[in-house]
């Protein structure tokens, strides 16, 4: 019997140094670089070590965003084995940087680039504004500086507003005149993966013209379809609230958008940004005469005028986030940054709203990571290069036009500072955000998954890692 023990107690020993000694010969690698994907990377990240199709060895990646010109430096320098990009490198503008050319670009996620803003006082509440390209220019350029501006009248005038696209197109609402004379029926979709545990009420109120406010439904939500019958008084503006976010306004009837005077304050990248890039590209190609100057990672640099105005109508922030932030606590405030940053302070209740966007087909078109996707399915593909070419002009339904790709910087065998094994883990977790994390997540995280042809590229791309 003691003998038995003994060899049990030498096996349980063993047991623990085998897993003393598998989980030491796991590796962790280092990367960083664009923030644009930073919500996204922190989810794959953290989920990687444990996968075991994809990572049977354990091995883990820290990522930082730090931005996309950042990242591009320390991956040249072998100070990152990784990084990621939303502009593309190229060695006449990365010179500074310490470009060289034993790397492959491997496009690794989409998203929508979202015009977020904050007006408090816009009427009625919620109201979701729409921006055409010319007056978005014209905001970020420095010639619209006051929110009641005509351009922006012009591109919100008097309509109903009988649908509601909120949350990254997870939350859907329409309402139409009922049966019975005086009243509606208002259909609320709510997709599998919006709510959780924590999801407490969907409040619908009515405001009739003369300033009465009617509460219409405050009940637990539910995933799927909601149908409300209610008594209805013409030109009655029905706002919605999910917990604490404000999804928006819908209107049977026209009603007038007011805006108030509230000056302008444009919120944008103080680093060197592949979002920066993105955007002013969207701006150059879009409206050439008004944004005169070529796209660049730097906002000054791209800036049309002669300088970035200093008189605090004007703020730099650091990363998606710091836009983001910025926005939400300044009332007038707008800013540039992808939806899934914007998306996280509108679901805490901020008052921040991603503004809808004309595209080619003359839609106003909420950034989602479904528009997204739609619009990267008429981009040009460089099989040789990997990379990824918009065309801002095309007439694709329901594509929203400011949108990126963000690229996977990774090494060649070529690098002789980077081994096999640690281009092997990069090809790994390259291949676990393409084909697990990001189709997993990637819509509830507010991106788009890479799919049909731009992912075919993709894998084609992350096969050259480390050959």
């Amino acid at each position: 019997m003691k003998a038995k023990k003994k060899i049990a107690a030498l096996a349980v020993v063993a047991g623990a140094l085998g897993g003393f000694a598998a989980a030491a010969s796991a590796a962790t690698i280092t990367g960083g670089g664009a923030t644009f994907p930073l919500n996204l990377m922190e989810s794959c990240r953290a989920t990687f070590a444990s996968d075991s199709t994809y990572n049977s060895a354990g091995d883990s990646l820290n990522y930082t965003g730090v931005g996309s010109g950042t990242g591009r430096g320390n991956f040249y320098s072998n100070t990152y084995t990784f990084a990621m990009s939303d502009s593309l490198p190229s060695a006449t503008g990365d010179a500074s940087r310490g470009y060289r050319n034993s790397f492959v670009l491997v496009p690794m996620i989409s998203g929508a680039i979202g015009i977020g803003y904050r007006l408090d006082n816009v009427q009625p509440a919620g109201t979701i504004l729409q921006l055409s390209s010319a007056t978005i220019a014209k905001i970020f350029a420095g010639q619209i500086t006051k929110w009641d501006d005509a351009a922006i009248k012009a591109d919100n005038p008097v309509a109903a507003k009988p649908t509601l696209d909120g949350l990254n197109g997870f939350f859907a609402a329409t309402i139409k005149a009922g049966k019975k004379a005086g009243t509606a029926d208002i259909k609320v979709a709510i997709k599998k993966g919006l709510l959780t545990s924590k999801s407490k009420n969907l409040i619908i109120t009515a405001t009739d013209p003369t300033g009465k406010v009617t509460k219409v439904y405050n009940k637990k939500p539910v995933t799927g379809i909601i149908t409300i019958n209610t008594k209805h008084t013409a030109q009655s503006e029905y706002n919605i609230v999910l917990d604490k976010t404000t999804v928006g306004t819908m209107t049977l009837e026209a009603t007038a958008v007011k805006l108030p005077a509230t000056p302008i304050t444009v919120y944008y990248r103080k680093e060197t940004s592949g979002t920066t890039n993105n955007f002013a590209n969207y701006l150059n190609k879009s409206q050439p005469t008004i944004w005169t100057k070529a796209t660049n990672d730097a906002f000054t640099s791209a800036f049309p005028g002669t300088a970035v105005p200093t008189d605090g109508s004007f703020q730099a922030a650091q990363g998606n986030d710091g836009v983001a932030n910025g926005v939400m606590n300044k009332d007038g405030a707008i800013g540039y940054a992808e939806i899934s940053f914007i998306n996280e302070r509108q679901n805490a209740g901020k008052g921040v709203f991603a503004a809808k966007v004309k595209n080619g087909a003359g839609e106003w078109v909420t950034p989602t990571s479904a528009a997204a996707a739609k619009f990267v399915t008429a981009a040009t593909l460089d099989s040789t290069a990997g990379t990824v070419t918009f065309d801002y002009a095309t007439t694709t339904a329901g594509a929203y036009p400011i949108t990126a790709v963000s690229y996977g910087l990774a090494n060649t065998a070529a690098n002789s500072s980077v081994t096999a094994a640690t281009n092997t883990i990069v090809k790994n977790y390259v291949n676990y955000v393409l084909n697990s994390c990001a189709p997993a997540v990637a819509e509830i995280k507010g991106y788009a998954a890479l799919t049909g042809a731009v992912l075919d590229l993709a894998k084609a791309q992350m096969a050259k890692i480390g050959a």
